[in-house]
């Protein structure tokens, strides 16, 4: 067999971003190909389909995702600071720097639920990963006494799940900076009002 000659990384980083941009039915084959920069054959070759390339796209979209969040989590210990950075780096586009894309795990669920069941569990799968992380960082500012004992952090976490969805729709659809930063206070407030 022989080697390819492309890099499949940055093959599949391209069909994410078309997939991103366009969502799964607006995006063609002749679109991948020119964006991934290979001939159709190399694309099936390499890939298989347009539904395999996707789902590749989801798992590669994701992972990425919930890395880039765990990032921005860790730059700071306590928790109000750190869903600050959070909220705000997401308003100003994200892990793609272009707020404008929103979430693709999210615009998967959106356009493809409930038809696509394999894609819609993968996508919820990764926002309750999402959540999961926000309710290990409210843990810890509960552990250190940051937040007030008492305060239910898997609901906080899901508040605050709802609230970056919400987010990074309105990102995508209507990018009105004083909603925008209305929605982030708002959000921060629900950790204020924990602290102890």
């Amino acid at each position: 067999m022989r080697p390819r000659a492309f890099d499949e990384e940055q093959a599949l980083d391209a069909a994410m971003r078309v997939f991103w941009e366009k969502g799964y039915e607006a995006t063609s084959l002749s679109e991948l190909t020119e964006k991934m920069n290979i001939r159709k054959p190399s694309l099936y070759a390499a890939f298989g389909d347009k539904r395999e390339l996707f789902s590749r796209s989801l798992d590669r979209y994701t992972a990425k995702h919930l890395a880039y969040i765990k990032r921005v989590l860790e730059r700071e210990n306590a928790v109000i600071p750190a869903f600050r950075s959070l909220l705000y780096d997401l308003a100003e586009g994200g892990s793609a720097g272009d707020p404008a894309l929103g979430c693709l795990a999210v615009l998967t669920l959106d356009e493809l639920a409930p038809q696509e069941a394999a894609w819609t569990e993968k996508a919820w799968a990764h926002q309750l990963r999402l959540a999961e992380l926000f309710r290990s960082k409210i843990d810890e500012g509960l552990q250190s006494g940051e937040l007030a004992q008492g305060q239910d952090a898997e609901a906080l976490g899901n508040a605050l799940l709802a609230s970056v969805i919400g987010l990074t729709v309105m990102l995508k659809t209507l990018p009105n900076p004083t909603f925008i930063e209305s929605t982030i206070s708002a959000t921060l407030t629900l950790f204020e009002e924990a602290e102890s």
